[in-house]
C-alpha cells in the first residue's frame, strides 16, 4: 500500500502491463550479473543497459599519501633563575665555629636565655645571609619578634625581643653541615621552664624575685663598692658552684676564698653567691669586690631553684654591662640596633 493514497484494484490491462515491466526489468538485471561475471564494472542502473555504453572503468589512482609533521611539543616559559639560599657565593668556603650556646642537655632554662654561635675566624658580610636562613628556629608558643644578629664579625645570636615565653620549646635546625657551610652542626633542641627574674636596685640594696609575674622573695644584698662597682644591665645565670674558690692575686686587695652557693653571671668573674663575712652590709651598703652578695639561706634556696638562663637584672650602679659578658648581656642591644645588625630580615 502506498503511504499517502488511497489504493484501488488494478484492471486487467494494468495486470499484463506491469507484467511486462517487470520482465523487462529482470532481463537487464540478468544481463549486468553476465558482465559483472566477465569482470566489468556494473554501473548502477534500472534501466535496461546499452552495449555502447559499457565500459570497464580503471580503478582511480590511490592518492599519495603524505604524512604530517608531528607538532612541536608546547613548552612552559623559562622560569626566572633565583640563587639558592643555602649556597655560599663564589670563592667562599665554609666557616669553623668555636662553641655553641647552650649546651646540649634535657635540662630546662631560663626565660633569658639565647642561642648563640662564635666562630673561629670573621665571617664574610655576604656568608651571614646564608647562614642565617639555613639556621631555623621554630617555637611552640608565638614570641613575637625574633631574628639572628651579629653584634660582631665572629658570633651570631638569636633571641626574641623580649624574653621567651615560660615553658616553651624551641628547637634550631641547621643545614650548614649538609649543604657544606659549616664544619659543625649547631642544631639542637631547648625547653623553657617557668619565668624567674631577680632585680636588684644599688640605691636599696635589695632584690626582687619574681617567677611568673609574682613577688615571691625578697632578698639583701651588698654590691660592688666603688672602683669595684658591679655592672649594670641584663645578665644571665651562667653556671652553679656548690663551693667554687675565688682569687685574686693583688696587687690591690688580695684574697683566696672558698665561696659557697656561687652562681656565675659573667665570664668575668660577677658572682651571685653567699657571704657570711658580710652579713652586716647586706641590704645596707656596696661593700663586695663586685660579687652580689646573700645570705647563706637566700643563696642556697637560689642554687637550688635558678635554671641556667635565669635574668638577673641590677640596676643604678653607675657602669653598664658589655654585651659580650656573657650570652644574657646581648639582652642589652636595642632592638633596632638588634635588627639592624640582622643580614636576612625575614
Amino acid at each position: 500500500m502506498s503511504s499517502g493514497q488511497h489504493a484501488r484494484p488494478r484492471g486487467r490491462g494494468e495486470t499484463w502491463s506491469a507484467i511486462a515491466r517487470t520482465g523487462a526489468v529482470w532481463t537487464g538485471i540478468v544481463a549486468a550479473g553476465a558482465l559483472a561475471l566477465g569482470g566489468g564494472a556494473a554501473i548502477g542502473q534500472v534501466t535496461p543497459l546499452r552495449a555502447d555504453l559499457l565500459s570497464v572503468a580503471p580503478a582511480p589512482e590511490p592518492e599519495p599519501t603524505v604524512e604530517a609533521a608531528p607538532l612541536p611539543e608546547p613548552t612552559a616559559p623559562p622560569e626566572p633563575s633565583t640563587p639558592r639560599d643555602d649556597t655560599l657565593p663564589a670563592g667562599a668556603s665554609a666557616v669553623d665555629i668555636a662553641s655553641v650556646y647552650p649546651r646540649v642537655t634535657d635540662e630546662k632554662f631560663g626565660v633569658g636565655v639565647v642561642i648563640r654561635v662564635m666562630f673561629t675566624a670573621p665571617v664574610p658580610e655576604d656568608v651571614r645571609p646564608v647562614l642565617e636562613r639555613t639556621a631555623v628556629v621554630t617555637t611552640s608558643k608565638p614570641i613575637g619578634l625574633g631574628t639572628w644578629s651579629w653584634p660582631d664579625d665572629y658570633t651570631m645570636i638569636y633571641r626574641p625581643e623580649s624574653f621567651w615565653p615560660a615553658h616553651t620549646n624551641v628547637e634550631l635546625t641547621s643545614s650548614w653541615v649538609d649543604d657544606g657551610l659549616a664544619t659543625f652542626d649547631p642544631s639542637r633542641t631547648i625547653t623553657i621552664g617557668r619565668e624567674q627574674i631577680l632585680s636588684i636596685r644599688y640605691g636599696t640594696q635589695m632584690g626582687t624575685l619574681y617567677r611568673n609575674g609574682k613577688l615571691i622573695r625578697e632578698v639583701p644584698v651588698s654590691l660592688g663598692k666603688p672602683t669595684w662597682e658591679t655592672a649594670s644591665g641584663i645578665k644571665t645565670i651562667m653556671e652553679r658552684y656548690y663551693v667554687k674558690r675565688m682569687v685574686n692575686p693583688g696587687p690591690r686587695e688580695p684574697y683566696d676564698v672558698q665561696v659557697p652557693y656561687s652562681l656565675r653571671i659573667t665570664p668575668n668573674g660577677e658572682f651571685i653567691h653567699a657571704a657570711p663575712w658580710n652579713l652586716s652590709n647586706l641590704g645596707v651598703a656596696a661593700t663586695s669586690h663586685g660579687c652580689t652578695n646573700l645570705t647563706m639561706e637566700d643563696a642556697r634556696w637560689f642554687y637550688e631553684n635558678a635554671y641556667e638562663g635565669d635574668p638577673v637584672i641590677t640596676f643604678g650602679t653607675g657602669r653598664d654591662v658589655a654585651w659580650d659578658q656573657g650570652p644574657g648581656a646581648s639582652w642589652n642591644i636595642d632592638w633596632a640596633d638588634w635588627q639592624r645588625n640582622a643580614s636576612a630580615l625575614p
